[in-house]
């Protein structure tokens, strides 16, 4: 039935990975068994932590209005628990409009808790700190507010405990400096205390009326459940309750437990079975005007052992939380043959693999299959589509700290949310990776392999692109593209004889092909490092690179340059004389080796772990920019500006081997991916 609370994790194992403290999760749809929704159960899970908080000696600085320039188009929430607090440098509040401290305990007379790890947060100097930096970037910060106890919301709802929480709540919020408050009232529904909806909604009239006679521009929301705009019989009457709060914050996670019992699954589908972000959005938008819905959007996934580590297997046991970091942390710390995936109903990454009993190197030892089903930037922008489209107030996440150590979740609330620059979809069904020249700043060529198998173009003149274009041909691999100046493209391929295959456009258009020779077992690589140079490079029966030029009169023999490839190579140059080429190496890692005055240098290990052939561009001499696929199907770039500097990752959830090429005089690489879709898409990042 649509309409009944989902069942929480009561059968999960909260066991937490990824963070310091051991974070996890948000908070979910409150099972009809008992009062324990995901941030109830987190919240209990971390009552008995002693964590060392510095006193606060100071009152936060009052807000300072955001820049016009700098506003956000959507309201962004963030819950700061009081177990992450200590992680408030790490966060962006230029991409926040709103931050939630969780917070306060309700007792069942109306005051607050003065035990436990959120009131030493709550006194801290680290809230102050928080409270202060938001507010120098023009974001909000409110109370949160909460109570898990059916005995104790009923108490607070119905009786004299209601008035004196609310004239608490405005003391705290005023003492803070604060700009709001979120009511996290999480019960069991309304079987035990049939009064408590028609009650939250009279608290919720008066702790509005409240707040806004003292502070008019101040923000008051509530957490509710996805289910609870499909019936009235809940803890929460959405119809009623959207005339006196100025939002909703749907907690539309932990769909999986209740779409799929028993199973692994997406945490948050966009789309498919009974429970999913698309349905939650459209009930609610029958209850409640746009301007005061928030989706909320989990920053954490699940992990079960599996019966075969199928796409949603049977679980053999309960799935276990693991915030962003600790998926991060699994996807690259060498599983034994990891396959990773995109359920394509529900809109969300997956990623299974084998435990052994002994020698996991991930430390499991589980001697069974394991299954993790997870939300990153890529299945999160989709749900920012999701608000966008409908003209959502904006979206929240459970939970900030969830995902330190990487900023491609930030990203992407910048690339929804803001106007910075999102990545392109360009269309077509390439069917391998795409390769890209450009002879100038204003022109860039894309091309792929299509369905048909044939060469495929794309071109952007620097206002729009062109549309794709066939070429022709039978290829068996990824192409390979350069351009050595102004209307001048060459292009590369395997045929099906595996030789290597040429076909060039100049001013007289584009030529037929001609067979280079050889017999290769990747698709070639090009560079080029002046008018009338080739490069050609390619694996060769061997898996050792292969290497053929062209000096702007004849074609050279093949020449081996050793080395053991498990992917196509590939090679950039940023002047006369210097080539530089990359290729995945038997360790997973990515290898480079160069050419210079001095002729060709050993093969080096730059190390990470690709699951996809590199690509490489140069915007200068100098200055070279490696890209390629990790472990969790996002793009990494790593650049060399006189010295390797570290890994950055920048997201997506891409397949097949990226493609790059920072146009002459440009400061910016143009980067290619093939999406979840199928189609391809484009971005621009800045060059080292």
């Amino acid at each position: 039935m649509a309409h009944l609370l989902r069942r929480a994790l009561l059968v999960a194992a909260l066991v937490l990975v990824g963070t310091a403290l051991n974070p996890v999760g948000a908070a979910a749809r409150t099972p009809t068994t008992a009062p324990q929704g995901m941030n109830a159960l987190e919240d209990s899970m971390h009552a008995s932590d002693r964590i060392s908080f510095a006193d606060s000696t100071t009152m936060p600085i009052a807000i300072v209005p955001r820049a016009a320039s700098a506003q956000l188009r959507r309201e962004v929430l963030g819950f700061a628990p009081y177990w992450n607090l200590h992680r408030y440098t790490e966060w962006n509040y230029s991409l926040m409009s709103t931050v939630a401290y969780f917070g306060l305990t309700v007792n069942e007379n109306g005051t607050f808790a003065t035990q436990g790890g959120g009131w030493d947060g709550w006194n801290s100097s680290d809230l102050t700190n928080m409270i202060n930096r938001a507010h120098a970037a023009g974001a909000r910060v409110v109370l949160v507010i909460k109570d898990f106890q059916d005995n104790s919301i009923n108490q607070i709802v119905t009786t004299a405990a209601g008035p004196n929480l609310i004239s608490q709540t405005i003391m705290a919020v005023a003492s803070k400096n604060m700009d709001g408050v979120n009511v996290d009232f999480e019960g069991s529904g309304s079987a035990l205390f049939p009064d408590i909806p028609n009650g939250i909604t009279g608290f919720m009239t008066q702790l509005s009326s409240a707040m806004h006679a003292r502070w008019p521009q101040s923000e008051v929301s509530i957490d509710t459940y996805a289910g609870a705009a499909s019936w009235d019989g809940g803890i929460f009457k959405i119809g009623d309750l959207a005339p006196v709060v100025d939002a909703f914050f749907i907690m539309a996670y932990d769909s999986v437990f209740s779409n799929m019992p028993g199973q692994a699954g997406p945490n948050s589908p966009l789309n498919g079975w009974t429970f999913n972000d698309t349905v939650d959005v459209a009930q609610y938008l029958t209850k409640a005007p746009a301007s005061k819905i928030i989706l909320g959007v989990p920053y954490y996934g699940y992990k079960w052992r599996t019966v075969d580590g199928s796409p949603n297997s049977t679980a053999v046991s309960g799935g276990v939380a693991e915030s962003y970091s600790g998926v991060l942390s699994d996807l690259s710390c060498g599983h034994v043959a990891m396959n990773n995936g995109w359920d394509a109903l529900g809109q969300s990454p997956y990623a299974a693999w084998w435990s052994p009993a002994v020698n996991d190197p991930c430390g499991d030892n589980l001697r069974s299959p394991q299954e993790l089903y997870y939300d990153n930037a890529t299945s999160l922008g989709l749900k920012y589509d999701l608000v966008n489209n409908n003209n959502l107030r904006g979206t929240g996440m459970w939970a900030l700290g969830y995902d330190t150590g990487t900023n491609d979740l930030w990203n992407e609330l910048a690339a929804k949310f803001t106007t910075t620059t999102p990545w392109y979809s360009l269309g077509g069904t390439p069917t391998s990776s795409p390769t890209s020249s450009s002879w100038g700043t204003t022109r860039t060529d894309v091309f792929v392999r299509g369905a048909n198998n044939g060469l495929w173009q794309n071109t952007y003149n620097g206002t729009s692109w062109t549309g794709w274009a066939s070429l022709g041909g039978a290829l068996t691999s990824a192409p390979a593209a350069v351009s050595w100046g102004s209307n001048r493209i060459d292009t590369f391929a395997r045929g099906t004889d595996n030789a290597l295959w040429h076909e060039w456009y100049d001013t007289t258009g584009w030529h037929g092909w001609e067979r280079l020779g050889g017999s290769l077992i990747s698709g070639p690589e090009v560079a080029s490092w002046g008018p009338g140079r080739l490069d050609v490079f390619a694996v060769g029966t061997d898996h050792g690179l292969w290497h053929k030029w062209w000096d702007g009169k004849a074609w050279s023999g093949w020449e081996p340059l050793g080395g053991v490839l498990t992917s196509d190579p590939a090679t950039v140059s940023w002047g006369g004389n210097r080539l530089d080429v990359f290729a995945r190496g038997t360790d997973n890692a990515l290898w480079h080796k160069w050419w210079d005055t001095a002729g060709w240098h050993s093969w080096e290990r730059l190390g990470g772990y690709l699951i996809s052939g590199p690509t490489a561009a140069s915007c200068a001499a100098g200055h070279l920019d490696v890209f390629v696929l990790g472990g969790d199907n996002a793009a990494y770039q790593v650049g060399y500006t006189g010295s390797w500097g570290g890994w950055q990752r920048l997201g997506g959830q891409w397949s097949f081997d990226p493609a790059a090429v920072c146009p002459s005089g440009a400061t910016a690489v143009n980067l290619f991916a093939r999406g979840p879709d199928n189609g391809l898409w484009w971005t621009s990042v800045p060059g080292s």
